[in-house]
């Protein structure tokens, strides 16, 4: 469990971050704030696909429209989200802790964090899942029982996806053994038997490299059987089954379904308009010159950004940007109002719900408890996972 920061050392920790300035700008360049000049983007650590899709693009934008951007990195999801609240950043691209510190849920429900008012900006998607050796005898995610699983340091958001895999196959975590490792040594622990299955991006150098040294496998996670995924929305509703077809391993033509969810570009709501629009509109008119830089820039395309599940609002500014692109409905106008209004309602009993807590550990449960009896309900959107658990996913996956 992260220790509560407190908004000295939160700020202080935020400063103390790597920052990526090659791309940009010179160390003699405009303050970060001058929203005219240039940019700061928080985001993973240097050599991950998320970290390199987003240095192409960002490189793409400062030549193309001469706007500096650089990169702050961070390994952890309060490193990535404390810059853009404290105002050191103006964009970060975030793992889950987008949706859980909008909802002010885990280590955000703080006296310094509590519900943020976080905006989706850019909602690029992405294939994750759990990759095996060939070797290993798992050929489905029945048969991860009595071993070795991943339960990665300082990650409770990608834990409940290992979880809900698990559920998939009629497992819990009871059923495996689990591994203490860290996200980026995974990949070194499946090498070395430490541990027998790793959660990854389906694409990225270091898996890539893995898949030259030994043949894998991507346990395949779709059917169509509804019940497989019932605790999917609890555990990860930001998730639902998604094919790919281009990842390390496959052989032309192969496909397997594991989870689809978004790495987003996030703002806070205060971002103005003006800025907003600005960037949406260099990502999509220069989408061509970045396309292929990467093995998942593809992905950035204005046809493609995911839009479900919608889990926190869009940028006032996105939401127009996607209505002139023919992107956006009535649905999901529907599911941003009511986003917006839970916000609200969030927003004005922190203080009091804060104040009435004694212990912060048992704040948290019940938290999810108050919101759960006096929030309403949020309307499904079509192409969700609750609302059709296989709209993405083919017929005839088995665990």
């Amino acid at each position: 469990m992260a220790r509560t920061l407190s908004r000295r050392s939160l700020l202080t920790a935020a400063a103390s971050l790597p920052v990526i300035g090659g791309l940009t700008a010179c160390a003699g360049g405009p303050r970060a704030t001058d929203r005219t000049h240039q940019l700061v983007w928080s985001t993973y650590g240097v050599g991950t696909g998320t970290y390199n899709d987003l240095a192409a693009v960002a490189n793409t934008l400062t030549q193309r429209t001469g706007r500096q951007i650089r990169l702050m990195t961070s390994d952890t999801g309060i490193g990535r989200l404390a810059p853009l609240i404290n105002g050191t950043a103006q964009y970060s691209r975030t793992g889950d802790e987008y949706y859980y510190a909008f909802e002010g849920n885990d280590e955000y429900a703080s006296e310094q964090w509590g519900p943020q008012p976080l905006r989706l900006v850019w909602t690029p998607p992405g294939n994750y899942g759990v990759l095996v050796r060939k070797d290993s005898g798992i050929e489905k995610v029945a048969d991860l029982k009595g071993k070795k699983y991943p339960k990665l340091i300082a990650s409770t958001s990608i834990n409940r996806k290992l979880e809900a895999i698990l559920n998939y196959g009629g497992l819990t975590g009871d059923d495996v053994e689990h591994v203490d490792i860290s996200y980026s040594a995974q990949i070194e622990g499946l090498k070395t038997g430490q541990i027998d299955a790793l959660y990854q991006n389906v694409v990225g150098a270091n898996v890539s490299e893995l898949a030259s040294q030994y043949p894998v496998r991507w346990l395949d996670l779709g059917g169509n059987d509804p019940s497989r995924y019932k605790t999917w929305e609890e555990l990860a509703p930001m998730v639902k089954p998604g094919e790919f077809t281009q990842g390390a391993g496959l052989a032309k033509g192969e496909s397997a379904v594991n989870m689809q969810y978004t790495i987003p570009l996030v703002a806070m709501a205060e971002r103005p308009a003006d800025d907003v629009t600005r960037l949406v509109e260099a990502l999509d008119e220069n989408f061509q010159y970045y396309k292929d830089t990467t093995p998942d820039a593809h992905r950035f395309a204005t046809d493609q950004i995911q839009l479900t599940p919608l889990v926190i609002p869009f940028h006032d500014a996105a939401v127009e940007f996607l209505t002139r692109k023919n992107r956006w409905s009535r649905e999901l106008q529907t599911r941003q109002d009511a986003l917006l209004e839970r916000e609200r309602l969030m927003t004005e009993a922190w203080p009091d719900f804060w104040k009435s807590q004694s212990d912060e550990k048992a704040a948290r449960k019940a938290w999810v408890e108050w919101k759960k009896s006096n929030l309403p309900p949020l309307p499904e959107v079509p192409g969700t996972l609750a609302e059709d658990p296989m709209s993405t996913a083919p017929a005839g996956g088995n665990a």
